[in-house]
């Protein structure tokens, strides 16, 4: 699909590039002075000259902006190419122009997928597609040790999905109000019947016993404190670390959950916690 991708401003052309290094034959067309970019004059003499050049229209900005620029060269719907709004945050993608036939709100669903932004398409018969689960890290600040090859083939092959739940944050939140029908949310791993599902998603500061016996994506959110005692002061930092790196692996935690540390006030002075 040619795709034309438009920053209005700069606070855009980060969404921009990363969809630029994401979708096979697009460009990055901008008044902007930015390097890897296709200078225009004006948006709207693009729009006006190149409308029926290209398969989808991509602009990074208001919506505003996105209609007053494409109204002067929109016809029939048959016709018409793509055209997808996303804001210069990439929080939302939003489906403008040739939903169905151009194939407006599969590359909003795509799109969505790429920043882990949330898809609006308006059409009645359209629902929100899958997550794509390599971005959702990105999005929500969790870490991911990588999402296996055949985690995500049973993912979207809509196979049965256990989703444990052990923290709540913005992004559970939104995996919950997002959740597409062949997944089953769960708060406590012990309530998950292993011979009932192919594939286990989990959002929690370790590493789930069922992560070994199944197909699992495990994200870490930040939730982590550790309280240190110090009443040894002659161990060396180091040897501390290396203490507190053992315990954590024994529970299945990685360093990567740990939101900080801490201790009392009166030990503010020693070695390991500065």
């Amino acid at each position: 699909m040619k795709t034309a991708i438009i920053p209005i401003s700069k606070t855009g052309i980060e969404v921009a590039r990363l969809l630029d290094r994401e979708l096979p034959d697009a460009a990055i067309y901008t008044t902007l002075e930015e390097s890897g970019c296709t200078p225009i004059d004006s948006v709207s003499d693009f729009i006006r000259e190149q409308f029926h050049h290209f398969d989808a229209f991509i602009f990074i900005g208001a919506m505003g902006i996105c209609v007053r620029a494409i109204a002067p060269v929109v016809t029939d719907k048959h016709t018409g190419p793509a055209v997808v709004c996303v804001d210069s945050t990439g929080q939302y993608a939003v489906s403008v122009l040739s939903g169905h036939i151009g194939g407006a709100n599969a590359l909003t669903r795509l799109l969505a997928g790429i920043l882990g932004a949330e898809p609006v398409v308006t059409t009645q018969s359209d629902r929100t597609g899958l997550w794509t689960l390599d971005e959702l890290p990105r999005r929500f600040g969790w870490y991911n040790e990588g999402v296996p090859v055949e985690a995500l083939a049973r993912f979207v092959d809509r196979l049965p999905t256990a989703l444990l739940l052990e923290v709540r944050d913005r992004g559970t939140a939104w995996m919950e109000s997002h959740r597409p029908p062949h997944v089953e949310v769960f708060y406590q791993e012990e309530d998950i019947d292993k011979k009932r599902f192919k594939l286990l998603i989990a959002v929690s500061p370790r590493k789930p016993a069922l992560a070994a016996e199944m197909p699992a994506v495990c994200y870490y959110p930040k939730v982590v404190r550790l309280g240190v005692g110090l009443a040894h002061l002659a161990v060396p930092a180091q040897s501390i670390k290396e203490q507190i790196a053992a315990c954590l692996q024994a529970v299945g935690v990685p360093w990567q959950a740990v939101a900080g540390v801490a201790s009392i006030d009166v030990k503010v002075g020693e070695p390991f916690l500065k």
